[in-house]
């Protein structure tokens, strides 16, 4: 077993419920490190512990900027717990799970998990976990075959927050966060990892 499958947690974690979903985004990314998105797919069950997110809101870099509703985001306005899956640049799916509060869009980008191979990057984890834009509005909370696992983070493992890749607009912001060291993150911040050491 490698370092990142002992990193999974068992199947008999308890899954997360809506109020761990229902806060706001940006604690609601850090809770989810550590934790375990689960797909049922075919009577096979594929596992990643998440290692790497991003926090949405209604920033100019969110699909609900200035909080403008519409048919492709309307996801992110709530209920909280509900998967949002985007297509981009034509050939990319990306992962997403709605946060706080019904009427205020918010949600987490999955960028990376452990414990299951190449899911290091958003597009990746979709590939991974065999999701895509069809599993837009599945409840997290209450669907048999799509949820997240309790997880946690183990003794020394430190949160690195840093900004977002591949926006243009609120690119300052630093709203991703990944766990130090960890196989499944797409893309490292060394000088945000250099201050945790200060």
């Amino acid at each position: 077993m490698d370092a990142a499958s002992r990193h999974v947690v068992s199947e008999a974690s308890p899954r997360l419920g809506r109020e761990d979903f229902a806060r706001r985004t940006v604690g609601g990314a850090r809770r989810l490190l550590g934790c375990v998105l689960c797909h049922r797919v075919g009577g096979t069950t594929l596992r990643g512990r998440i290692v790497e997110v991003e926090a949405y809101t209604d920033d100019a870099a969110s699909h609900a900027a200035n909080g403008k509703r519409t048919p492709r985001n309307g996801v992110m306005f709530g209920p909280a717990g509900i998967a949002y899956v985007y297509f981009t640049y034509g050939m990319h799916h990306c992962f997403n799970v709605v946060t706080e509060t019904v009427g205020r869009p918010g949600a987490v980008l999955i960028r990376g998990l452990d414990g299951i191979t190449h899911a290091a990057g958003p597009a990746l984890v979709c590939r991974a976990l065999h999701l895509t834009r069809r599993d837009t509005g599945r409840d997290i909370v209450t669907d048999p075959d799509l949820w997240i696992e309790a997880g946690h983070r183990h003794r020394g493992e430190r949160i690195v927050r840093t900004t977002r890749i591949g926006i243009r607009h609120a690119a300052e912001l630093p709203l991703r966060f990944y766990l130090l060291g960890s196989p499944g993150v797409s893309k490292r911040d060394r000088r945000a990892e250099a201050l945790l050491a200060d």
